[in-house]
């Protein structure tokens, strides 16, 4: 044993010195590259920064200097003018569309009752005349006598007929006459019915009052209601006051004492001349003059007849004479006719009887659209006495 540890001495000393130094020295290095790499970490890796690895690819753009620009001045020179703008061309008038039917409107009959029954005037409306341009004045012709045209003189306004004055023993008792009503509105045909009725005081009454009411009525539409009331003179009826009701009320107001005619509303008043009636008056001021005269055919009135709008000459004519039957009864009629007085005005036709005081036995107004209202009697009725 002793021998053997000997010889591995003597083996080591024997090594050469150059070796141990080597190892020493490997063994150094590999331990300062170790802590090296376990202190740098993933920085190790980074040859160049961010910025100097981009660097090479970025393009700066240097904008040059430029002088400061002043700020605008809040306030405008004092010559300072908007600038002018062209004038828009007017716009062209949009054509006017042709009536539509609507679906949802009243059923045929509402719009005759509440407006074909009796004619009134058509009221254009009002519209403002465009102001002409301005010219440069000029001279004005010379004129001699021999170029001078006369001016125009208007037409004289036409009389008040005294024909159609009566009595007061020359208007009937009281009566009613009932009529059964055919229309025709937008084509269509309906059926209605109304009465005309007459009442006045006994003669012995001072002053004598009278009431005229003529009255339409449908099924689910309402009455439409003339009513004319005033005094019955010794020169005939001198109406006070005339309304028309339906859905509302107008009506027309006579001053004996001024001589106007007022309405309601803001219609102007007009004067009223001598024997004046309303539209439902006229059929029984009619009545008594009938009664009372032998008119012939061909003869014409004109009576001042009051509306809830104005108040204008009619002028009526005895047409004819013709019989109607009613329930089997020939009733002889003198037949007189109230022409359109403009082309918007209806046509009124009216059959009076003497067997019936002269009260219109038939009734017919017809419009300038073709819509017509035809009243023929069914009956008769004698109303009470007239309240007082």
């Amino acid at each position: 044993m002793v021998s053997l540890h000997l010889f591995s001495l003597t083996n080591l000393n024997l090594a050469p010195p150059g070796r141990k130094k080597l190892a020493a020295l490997a063994l150094l290095v590999l331990t300062v590259h170790l802590w090296l790499l376990l202190s740098s970490g993933g920085s190790l890796w980074r040859l160049h920064s961010e910025s100097q690895k981009l660097g090479p690819l970025q393009t700066r753009v240097v904008a040059p200097l430029l002088p400061a620009t002043p700020a605008p001045s809040k306030t405008a020179p004092e010559n300072h003018q908007p600038p002018l703008k062209k004038p828009l061309p007017k716009p062209l008038p949009k054509p006017i569309p042709a009536p539509i039917s609507n679906p949802t409107a009243e059923p045929a009959g509402i719009s005759a009752i509440a407006s074909a029954a009796l004619p009134e005037p058509v009221i254009a409306p009002e519209t403002t005349p465009e102001p002409a341009p301005e010219l440069a004045p000029q001279k004005a012709p010379e004129t001699t006598a021999a170029t001078t045209e006369p001016a125009e003189v208007p037409p004289p306004q036409i009389a008040q007929d005294k024909a159609l004055v009566a009595k007061a023993e020359n208007f009937p008792d009281n009566l009613q006459i009932n009529y059964k009503l055919t229309g025709q509105e937008r084509g269509l045909n309906y059926y209605a019915s109304g009465y005309l009725k007459w009442q006045a005081n006994p003669a012995s009454s001072s002053p004598r009052n009278y009431e005229a009411e003529l009255r339409v009525r449908a099924f689910l539409i309402g009455n439409r209601v003339w009513r004319s009331q005033g005094l019955l003179t010794e020169d005939g009826l001198a109406p006070k006051r005339y309304s028309d009701s339906f859905r509302g009320e107008r009506a027309a107001h006579f001053d004996s004492a001024k001589r106007t005619i007022s309405f309601s509303g803001n219609t102007p008043s007009t004067s009223m001349q001598s024997g004046a009636q309303d539209q439902v008056s006229l059929f029984i001021q009619m009545a008594a003059a009938v009664s009372a005269q032998n008119f012939k055919t061909g003869s014409e009135l004109n009576i001042q007849t009051a509306t809830t709008r104005d108040a204008v000459n009619w002028r009526l004519t005895y047409q004819s004479d013709e019989a109607i039957e009613v329930k089997g009864e020939r009733i002889e009629t003198q037949k007189w006719v109230c022409l359109p007085r403009g082309k918007f005005d209806s046509r009124i036709e009216m059959w009076l009887s003497k067997t019936h005081g002269g009260l219109p036995v038939r009734i017919k107004i017809t419009q300038v659209s073709g819509n017509f209202i035809d009243m023929e009697m069914s009956g008769t009725e004698v109303p009470g006495p007239l309240a007082e």
